[in-house]
């Protein structure tokens, strides 16, 4: 059956992928990430998303659990995303589940407590691990002290001072209709998409304007010294954009060409040559601006792990087999119903045409990295070595 996209008379955006498998995925995305936040309350989006679980007199483990299904969650630049996936008998379950953890605004201070203890634990963990703590430094190190280089999840003396009068105001400001996708992929029925249509279909309200977020100028290096064995070194640039969605699917797929498989530009350039044993790639792409970085972990000197850095970012045309080899991990992956939502679900909150993604995605892999020839903007590099 078809991919069809439901727009609902509020604004709620509800894309249906059904295709056979014996499970399905619900995956409700809002459009609102550490983008968007005030900066004297950078992570209020990150701490909401781990209390939406807290339902007072509920316990949504077991409730998802009995329905066969598992959770989870996820906050990027500019969305917040719930995730549920189970067998497929179950999917109007777990859309009503979704729903009710997204409507609802009745949570208590000791479960706030609770939590904001964990995102606490979370940042000093990124903050210890030295591989994170470059790919932090990095963003930094290109657009200062803005919106675009700020953390995801916050600082511990941001997140420390926020309040559920935070939390609700800004799950009130921006959990609404328009603001809102949501995906269900693999082996659902017709009462699955009356449910979701019906459920979402009653949001009201209207999101404030989204601001442009701000990133500067930032001292384009830093260094941080401390106890490690090797050097973790980044390297992030800054890309020309233009169309968010576009710019998204053509990162994931210079993504895929950088670190995919034996033959990746980064496993020849890195582990090939001995400079370290692994690496990995982030990117992001929201309004005009997009950025792709790469990490070098644990590497045997800093100038090795920054030659091969460079020389893997040079534009590149696939040879033929990559695109087989990509053909073969898509298809893997195009199977899972929760691979396909998430995927859906972040192309459609930047703005894609979800009728159009797995054309973008092939284009994309085609082009490997020689588009980013003449759209680099500005760079910024982190390293953390031993010192």
């Amino acid at each position: 059956m078809p991919r069809e996209v439901f727009r609902l008379r509020n604004g709620a955006v509800l894309v249906a992928d059904r295709f056979v498998a014996s499970t399905a995925a619900v995956v409700v995305a809002v459009g609102v990430g550490s983008l968007y936040e005030e900066a004297g309350k950078r992570g209020v989006t990150h701490l909401l998303e781990h209390m939406l679980f807290r339902l007072p007199g509920f316990d949504v483990d077991e409730a998802v659990e009995s329905l066969g299904g598992t959770n989870n969650a996820y906050t990027q630049r500019d969305a917040l995303f719930i995730a549920f996936e189970g067998i497929s008998e179950s999917a109007a379950g777990l859309a009503e589940l979704a729903y009710r953890l997204y409507s609802n605004e009745k949570y208590a201070e000791e479960d706030l407590k609770k939590e904001k203890d964990a995102v606490l634990s979370e940042l000093r963990q990124t903050r210890e691990d030295p591989s994170e703590r470059a790919g932090e430094l990095a963003l930094r190190a290109l657009f200062g002290d803005s919106d675009w280089g700020a953390p995801v999840g916050g600082t511990p003396e941001t997140v420390e001072e926020l309040t559920l009068a935070d939390l609700l105001e800004h799950k009130r400001a921006w959990f609404t209709p328009g603001n809102t996708v949501v995906v269900l992929s693999g082996g659902f029925g017709k009462d699955a998409v009356d449910m979701t249509a019906n459920l979402f279909g009653k949001l009201e309200g209207r999101a404030p304007s989204k601001k442009t977020p701000s990133k500067g100028r930032g001292p384009r290096l830093i260094e941080e010294r401390r106890d490690v064995d090797g050097v973790y070194y980044s390297l992030a640039v800054e890309v020309a954009a233009g169309d968010a969605a576009a710019a998204h699917i053509l990162l994931y797929g210079a993504s895929f060409h950088l670190e995919a498989g034996t033959k990746s530009i980064l496993f020849n350039l890195v582990r090939n040559s001995g400079v370290a044993y692994s690496y990995y790639v982030d990117y992001d792409a929201v309004g005009d601006t997009a950025y792709l970085a790469v990490v070098v972990e644990s590497a045997r000197s800093l100038e090795e792990a920054r030659r091969a850095v460079e020389e893997a970012l040079k534009p590149r045309s696939p040879p033929g087999y990559r695109l087989r080899f990509f053909e073969y991990l898509w298809r893997s992956s195009w199977r899972s119903p929760l691979n396909r939502a998430l995927t859906l679900a972040e192309y459609v909150i930047k703005g894609g045409d979800p009728l159009r993604l797995e054309q973008a995605i092939e284009d994309a892999v085609k082009a490997g990295t020689a588009w980013l020839e003449g759209r680099l903007v500005q760079r910024g590099e982190a390293a953390v070595v031993p010192g």
